[in-house]
């Protein structure tokens, strides 16, 4: 305990009183969603190394990374470790919603800021002090997704949801944001089902003009080709966390016509030339594109998560405030997720012209609406 209040002591100082800051890192490195942790991992010694070359920070930034295998109660060890043990300054990641939770009591007793790579909204709303997200909230998916098939005059759905943090956030946000549409039917799934076949069998029987399904990885591909074998035309929306170059090669046909909203860059050539994130895109893809194409676009996260960390570290140290101050208020920070607006009440500070709504048509993203 003494050691957790000196580092809690220590951080509510500038950063300026270090001679080297220690970033922790927890990413999923094996396990079922290592496709994100792994690119994940190097981006972040990319992003260092540059850092440290043109001596960003003056002094030298140390990253020291843990494989969560995402289980949170791995990713709760790990994060005290890196606390008690390592003395590290500030956290980015988990690489999931569940870690993350289960970190937020280390973390808020130890006074790190953490910034996050999850796509749940539950460790951000209600707002904590020292949990902050890269990627958008679940609810400003769902906003963007249900905006899109209230356009398209689509207002019975069924809903398809997984039975982890995620899915389950996914559905609390569709019944808000379904306010005025009809929810036909909610069918869920465990993340290792091979087979969807019976839960789409019974959505199909209550007659939905579109169905939705909410999960992230390989179970949205079992999703899509579970649904396709039983019908061919019904419109299938996925998720944002599905929105991965990945998905057409696990789904195959059964991916085509499949429509979500999407991290910009997957339709990076498609977007108009006055696009506020198109300049971030084009320099990303210059140094990472390949990476992302062969595992996740997901590992985006990771890039924008570090990048707003350390501007933080660094307005820390020359602002005379503390960390959690400076992510607070930086505003119009230009990533490839998005333009952050991050203040005391909006730990993410993405909204919904940062996501993009695609189609696959040919086995390509299609720029569908903005």
């Amino acid at each position: 305990m003494k050691k957790i209040l000196i580092a809690a002591s220590v951080l509510l100082l500038s950063i300026s009183a270090y001679a080297e800051v220690k970033i922790g890192a927890l990413l999923a490195l094996t396990g079922p969603i290592s496709n994100i942790g792994k690119p994940s991992q190097e981006i972040l010694e990319g992003v260092i190394a540059d850092a440290n070359k043109a001596k960003f920070m003056g002094e030298p930034i140390t990253l020291i990374t843990y494989d969560t295998q995402g289980m949170p109660d791995k990713t709760m060890l790990f994060a005290k470790r890196l606390i008690n043990k390592d003395e590290v300054n500030v956290i980015v990641g988990p690489t999931s919603t569940g870690e993350a939770m289960s970190i937020l009591g280390s973390i808020m007793e130890a006074q790190i800021p953490t910034m996050g790579f999850v796509g749940g909204t539950p460790p951000v709303e209600p707002v904590r002090q020292y949990m902050f997200k890269s990627p958008q909230k679940t609810s400003t998916a769902v906003e963007k997704t249900f905006g899109y098939l209230k356009k398209k005059g689509l207002t019975k759905i069924g809903v398809v949801v997984d039975a982890t943090g995620f899915g389950q956030d996914g559905l609390d946000q569709i019944n808000k944001y379904a306010a005025g549409m009809t929810i036909t039917g909610v069918e869920k799934f465990n993340m290792t089902d091979t087979d969807m076949t019976t839960q789409m069998k019974k959505i199909l029987d209550t007659k939905p003009q579109a169905i939705v399904v909410w999960t992230v990885g390989k179970a949205g591909a079992v999703a899509a080709k579970s649904l396709r074998a039983l019908d061919k035309n019904i419109p299938l929306i996925q998720s944002h966390g599905i929105a991965d170059f990945a998905y057409t090669k696990l789904a195959g046909d059964a991916a085509e016509g499949s429509i979500m909203p999407a991290l910009k860059i997957v339709v990076a050539n498609q977007l108009p030339a006055n696009d506020p994130q198109k300049k971030a895109i084009e320099l990303f893809n210059k140094r990472y594109g390949k990476l992302i194409d062969e595992t996740s676009v997901h590992a985006i996260y990771a890039y924008d998560g570090l990048n707003l960390m350390l501007n933080a570290l660094k307005r820390s140290k020359n602002e005379k405030i503390t960390v959690i101050q400076a992510l607070e208020t930086t505003k119009n920070f230009t990533g490839v997720t998005g333009v952050y607006n991050l203040s005391k009440t909006d730990h993410c500070g993405l909204d919904a012209s940062s996501l993009v709504m695609v189609k696959i048509k040919n086995g390509q993203f299609v720029l569908e609406d903005m």
